[in-house]
């Protein structure tokens, strides 16, 4: 009887066989050919699949989302517009037509016009331009000082009796601005700052805004400085800043820049809802915020066109941040390639 581990060692052999012969596999023919290297990138049974770096692969998650090519097409026609419409347009956000005074859009006033006599895109373009520049601000900064704050107390909030007590300092803080009523305090200091220049609303929004964003990182550091990783800097006498910078950061990188996407919508929001209630963007400046205040219920192009920019800008900027939340979430079904 044949034993069974004797045929295949048949077997076996004979693939050998034709696997090294060089009239059977035109491939060895080659000088540079190496055996396997055909095969060293290729799955089993299928075509070789070329390596991705993580910024390729989260670029191809991101571009695969509807919503976020909508997002993105409908922000960057939007930033495009604040930048060069006020180069090309006839009109200045402080010119007046008296003669035309609340007269629908046309081809020279393509918003119409105000009670004022004041060109309502004019008014639209600038404000836009000066919204976004506030809310790209006051949410980078707002991460900064939450991104300062969280990860110092979840750092040391482990490393003894000194680490509780600072640590025990920082929420604290955390929570006295959280009860702080935030609102008053803008609407009574707004005005005063807005004397020197309009640049003083990006922190005095981002002063009450890193509250909530500070506990989430101070929760996700207090769990990473338990891994193996952090604890072998820490006994390799590594400062605590490089250990901050190089592991801890890297690994929030992405929850920072979703919340970051996300806050521009809600800085302009805050300051679009002070500049309608008289306490944001003042004279000679102009935001979204103050020409829908100058709004007349009986003409809706008044209110309707420069609600329709700022509500187009607010959720282009929310399916981006959707987009990229997918893109950067491994657990989410839209990220798999």
């Amino acid at each position: 009887m044949t034993n069974p581990s004797d045929m295949r060692s048949t077997d076996d052999a004979a693939q050998l066989a034709h696997e090294t012969d060089p009239s059977e596999n035109p491939l060895m023919g080659n000088p540079d050919y190496a055996p396997g290297a055909e095969d060293a990138t290729a799955p089993p049974g299928g075509p070789a699949i070329e390596s991705m770096g993580r910024g390729e692969l989260l670029r191809r998650r991101f571009l695969r989302s509807r919503s976020g090519w909508v997002g993105m097409v409908v922000f960057t026609i939007l930033v495009l517009m604040a930048i060069f419409a006020p180069m090309f347009y006839q009109y200045e956000p402080f010119d007046r037509d008296l003669r035309n005074v609340l007269s629908g859009p046309t081809q020279y006033h393509w918003f119409g016009v105000d009670d004022r006599g004041y060109d309502i895109f004019a008014r639209t373009m600038e404000g836009l331009r000066i919204s976004l520049m506030i809310g790209i601000g006051t949410a980078v900064l707002t991460s900064i000082l939450a991104l300062l704050v969280g990860t110092t107390a979840g750092f040391v909030s482990g490393k003894g009796k000194w680490g509780a007590f600072v640590d025990g300092g920082l929420v604290n803080v955390i929570n006295l601005f959280l009860v702080i009523p935030s609102m008053l305090l803008l609407m009574l200091f707004s005005p005063i700052l807005q004397q020197a220049t309009w640049l003083w609303l990006i922190p005095l929004l981002a002063l009450f805004a890193w509250m909530l964003t500070a506990r989430v990182l101070r929760a996700m550091t207090q769990q990473l400085v338990r891994t193996e990783y952090v604890e072998a800097a820490k006994f390799m006498g590594v400062n605590p800043v490089v250990s901050i910078v190089r592991h801890i950061i890297p690994n929030i990188a992405s929850w920072i820049i979703i919340d970051t996407t996300l806050g521009v919508s809600a800085a302009i929001l805050g300051e679009t809802g002070l500049s309608f209630i008289g306490f944001g963007i003042q004279y000679p400046n102009v935001s979204l915020g103050t020409v829908l205040q100058e709004y007349n219920i009986a003409y809706p192009h008044t209110w309707v066109l420069p609600a329709a920019v700022l509500a187009a800008l607010i959720i282009s900027i929310n399916l981006m941040g959707e987009a990229l939340r997918d893109a950067l979430d491994p657990t989410s079904g839209s990220s798999r390639i």
